[in-house]
């Protein structure tokens, strides 16, 4: 038994207690992991299908890109500086069982011609349509990478939960288990050594009593 633990009533009722507690927090812990998990595997599904979402328009952005630029290379490149800009994210942050995950808020970066700022009098319709590609090739890159935020955070938990889980079930319990196992012995001991005492005590005032009665 640990020599720091004093095998007492009190110790011994003291570690039962704080083995139960320790025992709910392990499981309201695992229930956090759970719920976390679900949320991180849901993610991961949503994060899957908007990349194969991504690949199919990239690829077709690009093949339209590649025609402009064969038949009309001077007014792709006039139309690239024509629509360039500045774009802002903004950060929000959800809360999941107490953990703070951030994520972009949703964004549409593609446009009309009207929100272009530019004449679409006399545009290329295939220059104007590798625009529209692309900008929708944008908006599907950010919505993964609010995903992919979200993923990294909820990772960086569950691994965390999971490692002080693994602590509490194999080193912290066990440990207690075996304390408390060990003090029970010890008091159990010293009940039935207390026992044997009382009834030695108690046969010896019977005998003395019997020999004061025979006198």
């Amino acid at each position: 038994m640990n020599g720091r633990i004093s095998p007492t009533r009190e110790q011994y009722l003291s570690l039962r207690r704080q083995r139960e507690v320790i025992g709910k927090g392990m499981g309201l812990l695992k229930s956090k992991r759970e719920a976390l998990m679900k949320e991180f595997f849901g993610i991961v599904e949503e994060s899957v299908e908007l990349r194969s979402r991504l690949t199919t328009l990239l690829a077709s952005a690009q093949r339209r890109l590649e025609i402009a630029r064969a038949f009309s290379p001077m007014a792709l490149e006039s139309y690239s500086f024509g629509v360039k800009r500045d774009i802002s994210l903004e950060i929000k942050v959800r809360n999941i069982w107490g953990v703070f995950v951030p994520e972009i808020e949703d964004i549409t970066l593609s446009r009309v011609l009207d929100a272009l700022d530019i004449s679409p009098i006399g545009e290329s319709p295939s220059v104007v349509d590798v625009s529209r590609g692309f900008e929708e090739a944008a908006d599907l890159i950010v919505k993964i990478a609010s995903k992919e935020i979200r993923l990294v955070r909820l990772g960086e938990v569950i691994r965390a939960d999971t490692r002080k889980i693994n602590a509490i079930s194999e080193v912290m319990l066990p440990s207690m288990d075996r304390s408390i196992k060990e003090i029970s012995r010890v008091l159990e001991e010293h009940e039935r050594e207390e026992i044997f005492r009382l009834k030695r005590t108690k046969g010896r005032r019977e005998g003395a009593d019997g020999q004061w009665s025979g006198l």
